[in-house]
């Protein structure tokens, strides 16, 4: 009789356990939102085209666009240039060859650079933090839509683990998006829709 009552009391506790993960609460929701964030919160800056990248002596001059960009990264020690000749892009192929400064990633760079697939080839950026959940401010409640319910989980992030170039002014002058993302830590609400499952609240993968 004993035994029969510790099994029960076991099982008990367990389904009690089942149905707190899909509860409505902070805590849920930040474990769902965090476990997203593992995957898909990096905090980047995309610059365009894979390295190399080739910058003209015309573009050199006048330091707007990728000559900027490029003058600013290499001054935070994460690309190196070279001078070198390459062939001017053109649709219908190599065309005349021409002076430029080319840039690469320096290894200290290679840290902290990500090239990702997209529609026109490769695109190059540079990934300086991890978004973290820093507060549940509030959720809708939950609705049935198909074979499950949804809630949309309104928070705040901080970012852990910034790298000390994203700081820098002229990076955040040059950068816009660097600089307001963070100066947005912990002040900017985001949105995130989640979705009961049998095993709790997730974010659904995009």
């Amino acid at each position: 009789m004993r035994k029969f009552f510790l099994i029960s009391l076991t099982g008990a506790v367990f389904l009690i356990a089942c149905n707190d993960v899909k509860k409505t609460s902070d805590g849920n929701f930040r474990k769902a939102i965090s476990q997203y964030l593992e995957k898909h919160g990096k905090a980047c800056t995309w610059i365009g085209p894979p390295f190399p990248i080739d910058v003209s002596e015309p573009e050199q001059r006048l330091q707007s666009g990728a000559a900027g960009q490029m003058a600013v990264l290499e001054a935070a020690g994460l690309v190196h240039s070279s001078d070198t000749v390459a062939p001017t892009p053109s649709i219908f192929g190599p065309g005349a060859p021409r002076r430029v400064k080319r840039y690469e990633p320096t290894e200290a760079g290679k840290k902290y650079l990500q090239q990702v697939p997209g529609v026109l080839g490769q695109s190059a950026g540079f990934c300086y933090g991890d978004r973290t959940v820093d507060s549940i401010v509030k959720w809708t409640e939950p609705v049935t839509m198909g074979a499950g319910s949804q809630s949309e989980v309104t928070y705040t992030y901080k970012i852990a683990n910034l790298a000390p170039w994203a700081i820098r002014p002229d990076v955040q002058r040059e950068f816009g998006d660097v600089r307001t993302t963070v100066a947005g830590i912990s002040k900017a609400n985001e949105i995130a829709g989640l979705q009961l499952t049998n095993h709790g609240w997730e974010v659904p993968s995009r």
